[in-house]
């Protein structure tokens, strides 16, 4: 049994930033996937048009994309346990809303990068408030080589361009 404890990128991490977004956006709700480009640009600001990204502009970094869905899930269902999210059955399938503990408990916390997510969020919020859960995947779709993705950087030099 592994019981290291890790340090990054765990379901406590995450689990903040699904608050966060989730807080933002009520009384709209996501699912799975719009979870996961919402904590993307949050992080990643630059890469959608703003100021400086809140983390590092590293090779591969639209693998995140992939990597978090599982630890978004297990994310989720712990703030659920916590009664910090709820479930929500729409016609488009299994969303996800804040709660009323949700503000009381990201009000809680004062940290430097507490208060750069909030930023984030709005400005993420604001950026893509016309747009449709359909747009947004093709707006990643067209821009993902752009961000890092496993693509633009293995076939680098091997094509002619």
């Amino acid at each position: 049994m592994n019981n290291q404890v890790k340090v990054f990128n765990n379901e406590v991490e995450i689990g903040v930033r699904i608050l966060i977004i989730l807080q933002a956006i009520y009384p709209k709700s996501f699912d799975v996937e719009m979870i996961n480009y919402y904590d993307y640009f949050i992080l990643h600001t630059k890469d959608i048009g703003g100021n400086e990204s809140l983390h590092a502009d590293v090779p591969n970094r639209f693998g995140e994309l992939v990597v978090k869905r599982d630890l978004i899930r297990s994310s989720l269902t712990l703030l659920i346990t916590k009664n910090l999210v709820e479930l929500k059955y729409t016609d488009n399938g299994i969303e996800y809303i804040a709660t009323e503990n949700t503000t009381p408990f990201l009000d809680t916390l004062s940290e430097k990068y507490i208060d750069h997510l909030n930023k984030n969020i709005k400005w993420v919020c604001s950026r893509f408030k016309d747009y449709s859960y359909e747009e947004i995947k093709m707006y990643v779709d067209k821009n993902k080589e752009k961000w890092g993705s496993e693509l633009s950087y293995c076939t680098a030099g091997l094509t002619n361009e």
